[in-house]
């Protein structure tokens, strides 16, 4: 036995590059497990160096593009728990076919026995203990999903189901909104936190993440603004819909962060014959910010913000859904975002 030791003892230690390439045709789910293994593993697996070439690889042997799904249930009012679904976006694969995409009950332990086995399309799960009822929709951006929670804010990975809390801001501070997003030039998420602690008009901190101080840091805003709850991050710049005044009624308009200088900015207002039934969708539409609306009739309004420094925005295209799907979704559509090929993306409100 001794002898036994003392020969696995003196084997050679692996390369560093021979481990960096071994973990870059790993999937996901076990370089979430080998952090745990050693420092050294740990080290390699969280270097940027490694997380940019993990992501190009995958970006480039994923042929096919897929759609992640999520959905939630409710437990006593203190619990969410999410569950997520990836579905090919292949032509020959339809998104949606019968019994394809098994949804769980209740919990996943009653899931698991339902079903035997995780489906196919399942990619994880992740459970969020809330002390406040959330008020702002998930924000997904380059494979991290925010949530904020009345005061906590958590930031999920739904390709292995991990989910941090983030640090928490003043206790006299009240969050009123917060939105997530992705410097591709740094491969950094950055997290832009908008608080007031007064009847005056919002301040603005920034947190990034995986940083050695991960502590929020105060910026300045030229243009005082009270925010809206939609989002989008578009090649490092994060826009967000916002108000000059205290309310969401006033003149909307489009703010400006950009990420890798934490800069902000009045990017434009609103088109002028903007209007809508409810909150307003901004979108990725072909690299370009677009703002949706939604009329009382079930059609959608699209517009696109074709030059930022001139403030021009396209012409409004109006999007009509056939009356035949309307009727068979009474509760209703909304717009979710678009595909790499330009293609809106509609999903009902409720399942």
């Amino acid at each position: 036995m001794a002898d036994t030791e003392k020969s696995l003892q003196s084997l050679d230690p692996i390369p560093v590059d021979v481990l960096f390439e071994i973990f870059l045709n790993l999937p996901a789910k076990f370089l979430a497990r080998f952090v745990c293994v050693s420092k050294l593993w740990a080290k390699i697996i969280r270097n940027q160096d490694f997380i940019r070439s993990f992501s190009f690889r995958s970006f480039r042997e994923n042929k096919q593009h897929r759609l992640l799904f999520a959905f939630k249930n409710q437990i006593k009012g203190y619990q969410e728990n999410w569950y997520f679904f990836s579905k090919s976006t292949h032509v020959s694969t339809p998104l949606y076919e019968p019994n394809s995409l098994v949804l769980p009950d209740q919990n996943i332990n009653k899931f698991e026995a339902l079903v035997g086995e995780e489906p196919p399309d399942f990619e994880s799960s992740t459970v969020c203990h809330l002390k406040k009822m959330r008020y702002q929709n998930p924000s997904y951006v380059h494979g991290l999903i925010s949530f904020l929670y009345g005061e906590e804010q958590i930031i999920c990975n739904p390709s292995i189901g991990k989910s941090i809390n983030l640090p928490t801001l003043g206790s006299s501070e009240t969050i009123i909104g917060s939105f997530l997003g992705y410097d591709p030039i740094h491969a950094q998420y950055k997290v832009l936190c908008l608080n007031k602690s007064s009847l005056q008009f919002c301040g603005h901190q920034v947190l990034t993440l995986g940083a050695q101080n991960c502590s929020w840091r105060m910026i300045q805003c030229p243009t005082p603004h009270y925010p809206g709850t939609t989002s989008v991050c578009i090649d490092g710049v994060l826009y967000y819909s916002a108000s000059r005044g205290f309310t969401m009624h006033e003149p909307l308009n489009l703010v400006r962060f950009d990420l890798r200088t934490e800069s902000l900015e009045i990017a434009s207002v609103f088109p002028e014959d903007f209007k809508s039934s409810v909150k307003p969708s901004l979108i990725n539409y072909r690299g370009k910010v677009a703002v949706f609306s939604k009329y009382f009739c079930g059609d959608f309004g699209l517009w696109v913000l074709e030059d930022a420094k001139k403030q021009q925005w396209s012409k409004e295209q109006r999007i009509s859904i056939r009356r035949g799907v309307i009727g068979r979704l009474p509760q209703g559509l909304q717009i979710l975002g678009t595909s790499d090929m330009g293609e809106v993306i509609f999903a009902p409100n409720y399942f």
